[in-house]
């Protein structure tokens, strides 16, 4: 099979061939309009999904309409400034509590309304490239220390008004000494913002913020601080309505935006994003829109690739497992899964005809190589070392169904009951798709990459996914 899949990232597909990342995007939601109009805002989804790929999807398509030389685009992954910054997950009360959301509210405000302002600072046909009191307001802030990637570093300042008082006389000759001493960060960003909103300029400015995907449990300061952001982004999604210079887009994952909780974010949910979803319930594998992903970055029709594959996937002693049916058990119902698991086939069969066999020996490598893996690494900041290290050793001593007694055995045999409960370690398993809620009386299964909506079960029984029952070689038991 000589056919292009994709990347695992949508960052690596942009940078190795941005012409053919766009031929190949499957745009189910018409997101580069609906986001020019200010429609959306947010978009929301399983990790894997394709959020990032989407924000990706809108700056190249409006390049390519508008113009290389029209389009600023800003890309802020904070998943990728962990390794340099301070991470949002080390956020703790002492920074971020229910009493000073204000402050949370007023750093986020800043750290937009910066982004966006060097971004157009950097525009030769914007005002803010030739307005001096603008340029000596930015070189202000980034004296401060508020221009700063590092979120917590910019919420820290502002809490300690280091930097603030000095930036009011950038913001108007006619404010005396002691007034623009006394301006407030939230005053300082609303100027900042009233800048970007007021420029004049025919290109575009696009700020992309990711890597929202930490499903940190038992941080409060860290779903206030992604509260504050979205709600933030709103109400800047708003203040720039009447634009069409400057957008905000905000990628999060659909079970973290669930956890954040705050008043306007039902109101948020339904008039200012979309929720990358793939039919993952559908009644026929084959109907999956999964399939239609992979056609698409292969450039050929869905029946052309179900074509190549062989119709049964000889399992033990039965007459076979659909192939389609078979594959997707294999993932967690996700293009990048979907990606990697048939570049993995072709690194298989070669240019052979794909026979079952061949399926099989490539979803094995998928499993043990991809998704053991990436289950692993997502743990990385949310969990212990010690616990992620022994997390394989737990998985592969259970059953393919276990019980939450089996569970707990197996935690404690492992050496670190002491570092994490059964319902703390199987809470990030089941949000991560590695387990699901089993009922055996009516041999009923909820995964969560299936249908987001489910809630772990904390009593048990749970299911391991198949792909890690084959990548551990766990015994099967009954359903």
């Amino acid at each position: 099979m000589s056919l292009y899949f994709g990347r695992a990232a949508a960052e690596n597909e942009v940078h190795e061939d941005p012409e053919r990342f766009l031929a190949s995007y499957l745009d189910r939601y018409n997101l580069p309009q609906r986001v020019e109009n200010h429609e959306l805002f947010l978009l929301l989804g399983p990790k894997g999904s394709g959020k990032s790929a989407s924000a990706w999807f809108v700056a190249l398509t409006w390049e390519r309409s508008l113009g290389q030389h029209a389009l600023f685009h800003k890309y802020v992954d904070f998943d990728e400034l962990n390794r340099t910054e301070t991470p949002l997950a080390s956020l703790d009360k002492k920074l971020v509590s229910a009493d000073i959301a204000y402050l949370t509210d007023s750093a986020w405000r800043l750290f937009i309304g910066i982004r966006l302002l060097e971004s157009l600072a950097d525009d030769p046909l914007s005002g803010v490239n030739v307005d001096g009191r603008a340029q000596k307001l930015l070189a202000g802030l980034r004296d401060a220390g508020l221009a700063s990637n590092d979120y917590p570093k910019v919420l820290r300042r502002v809490r300690e008004k280091r930097g603030i008082a000095g930036l009011g006389s950038y913001l108007g000759a006619s404010a005396t000494s002691t007034e623009t001493d006394s301006l407030s960060a939230a005053q300082i960003a609303e100027a900042v913002m009233k800048l970007v909103a007021d420029d004049q300029t025919p290109n575009r400015h696009l700020l992309s913020i990711d890597g929202l995907d930490k499903a940190i449990t038992q941080n409060d300061a860290y779903w206030q601080t992604l509260a504050a952001l979205i709600r933030v982004g709103d109400q800047i999604n708003r203040q720039l309505a009447r634009t069409r210079h400057a957008y905000v887009m905000i990628m999060c994952r659909s079970d973290v935006f669930r956890r954040v909780a705050f008043a306007d974010g039902p109101k948020i949910a339904a008039d200012s994003s979309e929720t990358i979803e793939w039919a993952a319930e559908a009644s026929k594998p084959q109907d999956v829109e999964l399939w239609a992903y992979v056609a698409k970055k292969a450039n050929i029709t869905t029946g052309e690739l179900f074509a190549y594959l062989p119709r049964a996937v000889r399992v033990g002693d039965s007459g076979g497992i659909a192939t389609d049916e078979y594959m997707l058990q294999f993932t967690r119902y996700t293009p990048r899964d979907m990606s990697v698991l048939f570049r993995q086939l072709q690194r298989t069969g070669g240019n052979e005809v794909i026979q079952g066999s061949t399926v099989r020996s490539a979803a094995d490598q998928f499993a043990r190589k991809h998704l053991l893996q990436e289950i692993l690494a997502e743990a990385t900041g949310l969990l212990p070392q010690s616990v992620i290290d022994r997390i394989p050793s737990v998985l592969s001593s259970l059953k393919h169904t276990f019980s939450r007694e089996r569970f707990e055995k197996a935690i404690a045999d492992a050496g670190i009951a002491d570092k994490i409960t059964a319902s703390e370690l199987g809470e990030y398993l089941f949000l991560q798709g590695a387990i699901g809620n089993y009922r055996p009386d009516e041999g009923y299964v909820q995964f969560y990459h299936r249908r987001d909506a489910y809630t772990y079960s904390a009593r048990g029984p749970w299911i391991l996914h198949t792909g890690l029952t084959y990548a551990l070689n766990v015994p099967w038991s009954g359903r």
